[in-house]
């Protein structure tokens, strides 16, 4: 019994010894710590190009954040994966739109410049123009501005101004003029458009023109130098000084007249000036002819027998000139002239 007391006593003493004390509180330490360390967790915060490790206990991500220092702003977003202890955060990214004279200033985490546009309210048409590609990504600080266009069509008509050409003919004296056509002025219709970018007009281009009136041109009838052939010769032809040549086959004189309608001759040659219509009995088609007035004041100049008339039949004219008008053949009548067989 004595004994048991003994160790009683000596049980007492150890327990309320320091060392003791030291060990329990020591085990109980261990056993917190490892408490903790089994029910804890390595959390990642990724934000942006740092990366960070937090120990914790909570599921909770912005206890998380807090743990690992990380302060959000009001716009930003956080993600975590439970799987893999990662917690992303994404800052929010000040994006500016303007359009129809307002801005609005966004707070996107993503997306490309068209779903700022539409967070804006913002619609664009066919032909308004955006700063940016629609599917530009957003940055921070973005400018996107969206102009208005618009087209607007008018048109001018304005004034075409003839044009006058003299022509040079013998059968007149020299320096004497006649208006053998009167000029007209015409008339064309021209198409402008206005560019107008966000209610201001920024250039006017021609985008069209249409001659409604096509003008007519003013011919003048102009004396030429006497002796200057009506119709000239494809080849030399040696004349004297009244115009006459100085070889010939055969030579007729007589009345002439002048025609200047009909595209082919009964010879079935095509009409124009240097062509005659003749009695192919006594001048045969194909003859090549220089005529001209016996003192010289007018020379019609080489022509080929081409066409015959009435006039031939009846005997009432030795050969039908080929003029270029009618003006020109009222204006020849009816002359005596010489008619030279050359070829």
């Amino acid at each position: 019994m004595e004994q048991c007391k003994k160790c009683l006593t000596a049980v007492r003493r150890v327990v309320c010894s320091r060392l003791f004390a030291a060990l329990v509180m020591g085990a109980f330490t261990v056993s917190m710590a490892l408490g903790i360390s089994v029910s804890s967790r390595a959390v990642t915060v990724n934000d942006g190009d740092e990366s960070r490790v937090v120990l914790t206990m909570s599921s909770d991500p912005y206890k998380v954040l807090s743990a690992a220092g990380v302060v959000l702003d009001e716009h930003d977003s956080v993600e975590m994966d439970d799987v893999s202890d990662t917690l992303d955060v994404t800052r929010a990214m000040a994006v500016e739109v303007q359009a129809d004279g307002i801005s609005t200033l966004l707070h996107l985490t993503e997306g490309t410049a068209a779903d700022a546009i539409e967070r804006a309210g913002i619609t664009v048409g066919a032909d308004d123009k955006v700063n940016v590609k629609l599917s530009a990504p957003l940055s921070e600080g973005m400018l996107i501005a969206v102009d208005r266009i618009a087209y607007q069509e008018y048109t001018v008509t304005e004034v075409i101004d003839y044009e006058t050409t003299t022509k040079y003919t013998s059968i007149m004296r020299p320096g004497n003029t006649k208006v053998m056509t009167h000029g007209e002025e015409g008339e064309r219709t021209i198409t402008y458009r206005k560019t107008i970018v966000n209610g201001k007009v920024t250039s006017t281009d021609k985008v069209g023109e249409t001659v409604t009136k096509q003008p007519v041109t003013k011919v003048v009838l102009k004396g030429a130098a006497y002796g200057t052939p009506y119709s000239k010769a494809p080849f030399e032809v040696e004349l004297d000084a009244k115009g006459q040549p100085l070889n010939y086959k055969q030579k007729f004189s007589g009345s002439c007249t002048a025609y200047s309608s009909g595209t082919r001759g009964a010879s079935g040659m095509r009409l124009g000036v240097g062509t005659v219509a003749v009695n192919p009995k006594q001048i045969p088609y194909g003859t090549k002819l220089w005529i001209a007035s016996p003192d010289g004041s007018f020379v019609y100049g080489y022509a080929i027998a081409a066409d015959t008339g009435g006039f031939a039949i009846r005997g009432t004219a030795l050969v039908d000139v080929y003029m270029g008008s009618y003006t020109e053949a009222c204006q020849f009548g009816r002359r005596e002239m010489n008619v030279y067989v050359i070829g």
